[in-house]
């Protein structure tokens, strides 16, 4: 897996930018891992996308959206952009579908739904289960800007925007799920404690760039000891508004450092041990345990 993070910021710009984060790990069960992955790439002009996933599934995820995007025919606003970004996630699964099924009885999902009344029973429901389980392996985050109404002025502004393509568990198993994120985001193995990071952070879209910049290194450091994360290379762009990627440079990625050993968590070996000095005074007399009920001598 992997840790890529996005977040929107505001702050001492003109106009809205996003930072996108990602390490640098690629491995194959089995066969080993190396920090040479560069996991960002473009949906169309202007729209960059973090991966994360099965290489190939996340690559083959990629190659779907750029194709639905890049149509001439597709006109997206803020109004449509959800149903847009859905539109591909379903387009590969259902390419994952037909390829199980072609696999393993030679026909696909159009077929199987066009003679289902005709297959026995107990194949048709033992495929319906087989394919409720095909996820796409995959995770995105799409990022970019659009334009916006605002209707108590009757103009526009350019807003970024935050589109998730990733796997969430609920009740009832777990599936694929594509949303709108309007402050950040994150995918891979180390999603989970990223986000811890930049809500204890309070990271918003207002913020300034460099603080988010920070902010999002913070949280991919913190992520290092999670399995399938990289620990010596992060990768660190900054998306205008019209599609250009800003490199963080070596000077960057040394003032990150330097801020890091500030404000991010010192090892506990080199704190004073005077500090956790056990005082009487900090903890309350113990209480006596009650007798239970069944414990009580009857009379």
């Amino acid at each position: 897996m992997t840790l890529c993070l996005a977040a929107i910021c505001e702050a001492n710009t003109e106009t809205p930018k996003i930072v996108l984060c990602a390490d640098c790990e690629r491995s194959a069960d089995a066969v080993g891992s190396s920090e040479i992955e560069d996991k960002i790439g473009f949906v169309r002009p202007g729209w960059a996308a973090l991966l994360a996933g099965t290489i190939n599934r996340s690559d083959d995820l990629l190659r779907v959206y750029s194709r639905y995007f890049n149509r001439s025919a597709i006109s997206v606003d803020p109004h449509n952009l959800l149903t847009h970004l859905r539109r591909p996630a379903a387009m590969q699964r259902k390419i994952l579908v037909d390829e199980y099924l072609l696999h393993t009885l030679s026909f696909d999902y159009n077929y199987l739904k066009r003679n289902a009344k005709n297959l026995p029973e107990n194949v048709v429901l033992q495929q319906i289960e087989s394919i409720s389980r095909i996820k796409l392996d995959a995770s995105l985050i799409i990022a970019g800007f659009l334009k916006e109404p605002c209707y108590d002025t009757g103009t526009s502004e350019i807003k970024g925007f935050l589109g998730v393509v990733d796997e969430v568990a609920d009740q009832h198993g777990v599936r694929d799920q594509v949303v709108l994120e309007d402050e950040f985001a994150a995918i891979g193995s180390a999603s989970a404690t990223a986000l811890s990071t930049l809500y204890r952070r309070e990271q918003s879209s207002t913020d300034s760039m460099m603080r988010t910049v920070y902010v999002l290194y913070e949280a991919n450091r913190l992520s290092e000891n999670i399995p399938g994360v990289g620990k010596t290379r992060i990768n660190i762009n900054i998306l205008d508004v019209d599609g250009k990627l800003t490199v963080t440079s070596d000077a960057g990625y040394d003032k990150l450092n330097e801020l890091y050993d500030h404000f991010g968590p010192k090892p506990m070996n080199d704190l004073k041990k005077d500090w956790f000095a056990l005082d009487a005074a900090f903890f309350e007399e113990p209480k006596k345990p009650k007798p239970s009920e069944a414990g009580q001598s009857q009379s």
